[in-house]
């Protein structure tokens, strides 16, 4: 891989070779200058905002596994804030009770029958995901929560965390064959700010 030494951009990351699949560069410095503006005092960033960030992919561009643990870091240090911020202005108690609101509606739907914890696409050619591999992972998730609630250890096994949350992949079905891929995503970005909060 080649470094970028763009001269006022930091972090640098680098960027893989023209045959290789990478992020576009200009979209990721655009976000990342956004980003130190907010720690510089502009307008605020919030973890979600980095946990939702997307960028193209292009030929040559940064390498992905660099930029993505950046944003991790990044989301991480947004979240403590937060916590701070939040218990400073209305105490551990009610941020508690908060965490465990979000934990109680993620254990709702794990606790959905298997096969039936998400919507399935109404069109036939629509892509989705296999619902099988989506299921086991709600089941780890499940248990991981369940240590949130004061019942199961989170570090047991089947416990998760938040950068096993994000890196998840699934394989491919089509249709009403799968998990639409939208609710499925909206969840587990749910449980990536809860695996956070509990941190």
């Amino acid at each position: 891989m080649t470094p970028r030494t763009t001269p006022d951009t930091e972090p640098v990351f680098e960027l893989v070779e023209q045959d290789e699949i990478g992020y576009e560069t200009t979209h990721v410095d655009a976000f990342m200058a956004r980003a130190r503006e907010a720690r510089d005092g502009g307008a605020p960033l919030t973890a979600e905002e980095v946990r939702q960030a997307r960028f193209a992919t292009v030929n040559g561009g940064y390498a992905t596994d660099e930029v993505d643990d950046e944003l991790d870091r990044l989301e991480e240090e947004l979240a403590a804030a937060e916590r701070q911020a939040f218990v400073a202005e209305r105490g551990d108690e009610d941020w508690a009770a908060d965490l465990e609101e979000r934990v109680a509606e993620l254990v709702a739907r794990a606790d959905r029958a298997p096969a039936e914890r998400f919507r399935r696409p109404s069109r036939a050619d629509a892509v989705s995901y296999d619902v099988d591999q989506v299921d086991a992972l709600v089941d780890r998730l499940r248990v991981t929560l369940a240590g949130a609630e004061g019942s199961t250890d989170p570090d047991a096994e089947g416990g998760l965390t938040a950068d096993d949350v994000r890196r998840a992949s699934f394989g491919e079905a089509e249709g009403a064959a799968g998990y639409e891929e939208g609710q499925v995503d909206a969840y587990l970005d749910a449980a990536v700010d809860v695996l956070l909060r509990r941190a």
